[in-house]
């Protein structure tokens, strides 16, 4: 079973927590995996039979769980179209939160534990507008992390561009 309850997915189901961590899904805790809302939203995208439900036993649809989380967090449609790129791409995504920024992405094929993140990916729109120091602040800290930083630009039309920002030493 799949649950939605406090703005939190839990799937408790053995086999399904077995399937959803080999392929690099979710946290795991005492008999249960907490998805974050990208994953669950991508699993209901990708999976037809993946059911959700709330605390009244309701299933959820994909746009009920994309209501939700967007209530949760406005800029949340403009990252999941970065989550379901990168992940449908074959990389493993999880959250960056303590790096600043969106999310953390390994090589095919490593999965959290197994190796480490290459990449922090921040989504950002067509409009983004920064200074210079913010982009030298994210770079360092990705550097500092042993990690590149990648700028996610969402258009208007949904189409992402990707752009590494590095440091450069003459």
């Amino acid at each position: 079973m799949t649950l939605l309850s406090d703005n939190k997915i839990w799937v408790t189901d053995e086999e399904l927590i077995e399937q959803l961590s080999d392929r690099g899904f979710g946290e795991e805790t005492e008999e249960k995996i907490l998805l974050a809302p990208e994953e669950a939203l991508f699993l209901k995208e990708k999976r037809k039979e993946f059911p959700v439900e709330n605390e009244d036993s309701e299933e959820l649809s994909f746009e009920d769980l994309m209501k939700a989380f967007t209530k949760q967090d406005e800029e949340f449609p403009r990252k999941y179209v970065v989550y379901r790129d990168l992940r449908s791409r074959g990389f493993v995504v999880k959250t960056g939160f303590k790096f600043g920024s969106h999310y953390r992405v390994y090589k095919r094929g490593v999965k959290p534990g197994e190796g480490h993140a290459i990449w922090l990916v921040h989504s950002i729109p067509e409009e983004y507008d920064c200074s210079f120091q913010e982009l030298s602040r994210a770079v360092r800290l990705a550097q500092n992390v042993r990690k590149k930083m990648i700028y996610a630009l969402v258009d208007k039309e949904g189409d992402v561009t990707y752009y590494k920002v590095e440091r450069f030493k003459p």
